[in-house]
């Protein structure tokens, strides 16, 4: 297994947090670790506890949009930043940090980490081949993260986020260490609201305001309704039509003259055109499974479509589409119809468009005789895994006959 620690930001990250200014209302910085015996662990802590909290001046909406997790501030129609291709994001508990896993070539995974307040790129901490999954602990002031090594979870790792160094530990004393926030319970200040209905209600990480929501569906949807400061009960209208639906409320760092715009999914071609890569790459991320065995191949549509006996008139005839099968560790249920299995297949288009567009399940084997003759001859993107697939099937060599 491979662990990757954060690096890149080390220097700028340390000027950050000396020239951060303290905030009241955000909470105290890392104590002592009073109940660690391990003197690398509590040396380590010593000496990468900053004295002044991580705080922000100013809130923002995480928005869940077509296209991708979208971050606008408050009060503002401009966004802070773009993250495309990364699924649904975990918010830490200060509500500063967005962390999502991603599927890679080859069953590898990577987590990744993104600071609200400075902006800068995603980075990622762990890089693993073992399907785990990782709780993070953050410590108060969200300089530091922990999180146990996925192929030998009675040991964490601490990180320090800003130079990325790291000191492995005991899991059970690291875990008991007081330095750790935990989630809050859902705020119990509630200001009330003078709106007839209200679908959402989402507290600010601090509990300084409340806002609430509803969704008007007409002339292409928007969410409304008013934020209400719970010391003053001041009552702030709050509309958008754009952006995409809550997700939460966090932190948000000063304006930097344009959104920030990270997308994760590999580059499309010089004519913006999906790759096969591409296609593999965002079909890999629809699964939670660690992956197995996969392969893809790219045809015109026509092809395609005597292959499969029907076809669309929506679809050109002579545009490029990916048929792509996946094979995951443990069978995938599919609600419509009520079946599982281990076998996914997915077209997409190369240009993009959802028409068309779909994916289900081909079975419990690897299948031999269900896909296009392209899947006749090997590819060199093919792969299985080294682990051997989980269920009976041909031989490890990729090609697939028809």
């Amino acid at each position: 297994m491979r662990i990757r620690a954060l690096a890149g930001i080390g220097a700028a990250g340390l000027a950050f947090a000396a020239a951060r200014p303290p905030d009241a209302s955000s909470p105290a910085g890392s104590p002592t670790p009073e109940t660690t015996r391990d003197p690398a662990v509590a040396g380590f802590i010593q000496t990468h506890t900053h004295t002044s909290p991580p705080s922000a001046g100013r809130f923002a909406w995480l928005l869940s949009d077509v296209v991708g997790t979208v971050i606008i501030p408050e009060d503002e129609r401009l966004p802070a930043a773009v993250l495309s291709g990364i699924g649904r994001p975990e918010v830490s508990p200060a509500a500063r940090h967005l962390s999502w896993w991603t599927n890679e070539a080859h069953g590898l995974r990577q987590l990744h980490v993104f600071d609200t307040i400075t902006l800068a790129k995603p980075q990622v901490i762990v890089e693993t081949e073992v399907f785990a999954k990782l709780p993070l602990l953050w410590s108060t002031d969200e300089e530091l993260v922990a999180f146990a090594l996925p192929d030998h979870l009675s040991t964490t790792r601490i990180l320090d986020l800003a130079d990325g160094r790291s000191v492995d530990g005991d899991s059970s004393s690291i875990v008991a260490l007081p330095i750790w926030s935990h989630p809050a319970a859902p705020g119990a200040s509630d200001p009330g609201t003078s709106m007839p209905r209200v679908i959402s209600r989402f507290a600010r990480p601090d509990g300084s305001a409340v806002t609430y929501l509803d969704f008007d569906s007409s002339a292409g949807g928007r969410w409304f309704g008013e934020r209400v400061e719970v010391a003053t009960g001041a009552r702030t209208p709050v509309e958008w039509s754009f952006g995409g639906n809550p997700l939460a409320v966090i932190r948000v760092g000063p304006w930097a003259g344009e959104a920030m715009r990270f997308n994760q999914a590999p580059p499309r071609d010089a004519e913006g055109r999906i790759t096969p890569d591409g296609a593999l790459w965002s079909f890999r991320q629809s699964v939670t499974n660690p992956v197995r065995r996969e392969a893809v191949r790219g045809m015109p549509y026509a092809e395609y479509s005597k292959s499969a006996g029907s076809y669309m008139p929506i679809i050109p005839l002579d545009l490029v589409v990916y048929v792509m099968v996946i094979e995951v560790e443990e069978p995938v249920l599919f609600t419509r119809g009520g079946v599982s299995c281990r076998e996914l297949s997915a077209f997409v288009r190369s240009d993009g468009r959802g028409e068309g567009s779909g994916g289900g399940c081909m079975g419990n084997t690897w299948p031999t005789d269900r896909l296009p003759p392209a899947f006749a001859t090997p590819d060199p993107r093919d792969w299985s895994s080294p682990k051997g697939p989980p269920t009976p099937g041909p031989s490890t060599t990729p090609s697939i006959r028809r």
